[in-house]
C-alpha cells in the first residue's frame, strides 16, 4: 500500500487547471502502464505457443505511428489509454457463421488453429505477467529500500468530534483517545496505515486488539462495521497526530500569517489543540471569524493573527516519523514480493465480496474517470516529495492496480480472460471444436456485460465528482 508522506487537508481551490492536466496525463500514464504489461504477457505467450500475433497496438482507435514486421503491425493508436494485443484468426468465427460451418477453420498461426491448451496458456498470461509485474516492484523496492514517511497507531475517537453522537465499535470496545493499537489478532502493528490495512476487509467479523495505554497494555475484543458509502470496515478512530508543522508552502495564507516549519500549534482562539484533528475541527466551527492561533517556537509562545482562516490549512504540511526502511537481503525481499501481491490479490477478492453487502457502489467503487484521476493525484504527490518518492509511489500504485486488474480479468465473464479459459476448458470437456455460434453469443453476452459495468461505473464517477 502506498503511504502519505505528510498529513494535511487539501482545499478544493488548491487545484489548479494545469495541476489538474498534470494529474490526469500521470494518471493514464499510469494504467497505461499496467494494460500494456497485460498485453505484453499475452504477447509473448503466444509467441511461445505459435500463434501469430496480428496487431500489437499502445493506445486505441486510428493508428497514427508504427512498422509491421513479419505478419505484426506494431503501432501507435490515437487514443492513449492502455493498448491491445490481436490475433491472427481471433474472429474467424465470424466468417465461419457467414458460411454456415459448424465449425471454426483455421491455418497455419491463426488463434483457433492453436489447441484449446495453448489457447488457456496464452489467455492467462495477461493477468500472469501483471502478477509478475508486483512480485518484482514489490521484491526491488524491499531489495533497495527506501525513505518511508508514517505516523504511530495513535488514536482519537471519532465520535468525540462527530456531531451526530454516534457510538462507533472503537467506543463499544473500550478504546480511548490517546490510545496506541499495537496489535491486530496477534499482529504487531507500527503504522496508522498498517492498522487500515488489517481492518479494511474486515466488517462484522470478530478481531482481538491489543492497545497501548499509558504503558499498560490492555486486549480488547472489536468488531468493524461496513461503511457503506466508501465500501470499507471502519472502527471509529482516526489518527492522532501532533499538531508540529513541517513545512510551510510559500505564498500560501499560512506562509502570509508567519507560521513557520517547527512550530507547535498550541491553540485557537484559546481553544487548546492537542492533535490535528483538533485543530481542523476549531477551525471549522469558528468559520473564519478573528481567529488567533498559539504557536510555540524555540520554547516560546507566539500568538499569529489569521487573516485568511477558511485557506490556512492549505499551506500547513505537519510532521511525520520518516526513515529509511530495512534492507532486505535478495531472497528476503524476493518473499516478501511474493507475500505482498499474495497480500494485495487477497484483499482485491474480499473487496469483491463487499461488493454484495450492500454498499453504495456509486461511492465505493472507482470506474475509469476516477481510477485514472486518483491515479494521477497519489503519482502527482509523490514527485512532491522528490524524484525517488515519485517512482516510488508510482510503481508501489501501478503494483497494487496491476494485481486487481489480474483478478479482474480472471473472473469468468465472456469476453475477459477468464471467460476465454471457462470458454476453452467446455472445449476440453466437451472434446469437440467450439461451434462458431456458440463463440458469437458468448462473446456477446460477455460485450454486453462489460459494456454496462463500464456504464455504471463511469456514470457512478460523474455522480461522485459532482457531488463532491
Amino acid at each position: 500500500m502506498y503511504c502519505t508522506c505528510f498529513y494535511s487537508i487539501p482545499s478544493n481551490g488548491g487545484l489548479t487547471v494545469l495541476s489538474v492536466i498534470v494529474q490526469i496525463i500521470l494518471g493514464i500514464l499510469g494504467l497505461s502502464i499496467v494494460v500494456l504489461i497485460h498485453e505484453g504477457g499475452h504477447y509473448i505467450a503466444s509467441r511461445i505457443a505459435g500463434i501469430e500475433v496480428e496487431t500489437f497496438s499502445i493506445g486505441f482507435g486510428r493508428r497514427i505511428a508504427g512498422f509491421k514486421k513479419g505478419r505484426t503491425d506494431y503501432r501507435i493508436s490515437l487514443i492513449p489509454l492502455g493498448g491491445y494485443c490481436r490475433f491472427h484468426g481471433e474472429q474467424s468465427f465470424r466468417k465461419a457463421i457467414e458460411e454456415k460451418l459448424d465449425y471454426i477453420p483455421g491455418n497455419q498461426g491463426e488463434f483457433y488453429n492453436a489447441s484449446p491448451f495453448k489457447r488457456i496458456f496464452v489467455s492467462f498470461s495477461g493477468p500472469l505477467a501483471n502478477l509478475f509485474f508486483a512480485v518484482i516492484v514489490f521484491t526491488f523496492i524491499s531489495w533497495i529500500g527506501f525513505q518511508e514517511y508514517y505516523t504511530e497507531p495513535k488514536v482519537i475517537l471519532a465520535s468525540n468530534w462527530s456531531e451526530d453522537n454516534k457510538l462507533w465499535p472503537a467506543d463499544t470496545a473500550g478504546i480511548e483517545s490517546g490510545d496506541y493499537i499495537v496489535s491486530v489478532d496477534g499482529k504487531d502493528v507500527g503504522k496508522f496505515n498498517e492498522l487500515r490495512r488489517l481492518l479494511v476487509f474486515r466488517p462484522g467479523e470478530t478481531i482481538r486488539l491489543t492497545v497501548n495505554r499509558k504503558g499498560r497494555l490492555i486486549p480488547l475484543v472489536i468488531k468493524p462495521e461496513l461503511d457503506k458509502e466508501s465500501g470499507t470496515a471502519i472502527i471509529g478512530v482516526l489518527n492522532w497526530i501532533d499538531p508540529l508543522i513541517a513545512e510551510i508552502t510559500p505564498g500560501s495564507a499560512a506562509s502570509d500569517d508567519g507560521f513557520l516549519p517547527g512550530d507547535r500549534i498550541l491553540s485557537v482562539n484559546g481553544i487548546k489543540t492537542a492533535h490535528t484533528v483538533a485543530f481542523y475541527n476549531t477551525l471549522t466551527r469558528l468559520n473564519g471569524n478573528d481567529i488567533s492561533i498559539q504557536v510555540e517556537r524555540n520554547g516560546l509562545k507566539v500568538n499569529l493573527p489569521v487573516k485568511r482562516a477558511e485557506e490556512i490549512s492549505s499551506g500547513i504540511t505537519f510532521q511525520v516519523i520518516s526513515g529509511r526502511s530495512v534492507k532486505l537481503n535478495f531472497y528476503q525481499a524476493l518473499a516478501k514480493g511474493f507475500n505482498e501481491t499474495y497480500d494485495n490479490l487477497y484483499s482485491t477478492v474480499k473487496g469483491l465480496r463487499m461488493l454484495f453487502m450492500g454498499i453504495e457502489l456509486q461511492n465505493a467503487v472507482s470506474g475509469p474517470v476516477r481510477l485514472i484521476s486518483d491515479t494521477g493525484a497519489v503519482v502527482a504527490e509523490g514527485f512532491k516529495n522528490g524524484i525517488g518518492a515519485g517512482f516510488l509511489w508510482s510503481f508501489e500504485l501501478m503494483s497494487l492496480i496491476s494485481v486487481s486488474l489480474a483478478f479482474i480479468n480472471l473472473l469468468p465473464i465472456p469476453v475477459l480472460d477468464g471467460g476465454q479459459i471457462v470458454l476453452f476448458l467446455y472445449e476440453i470437456i466437451r472434446r469437440k471444436n467450439l461451434n462458431p455460434k456458440l463463440v458469437y453469443r458468448y462473446q456477446f453476452i460477455g460485450t454486453i456485460i462489460v459494456l454496462i459495468i463500464a456504464v455504471a461505473a463511469t456514470t457512478g464517477d460523474m455522480i461522485h465528482f459532482n457531488s463532491r
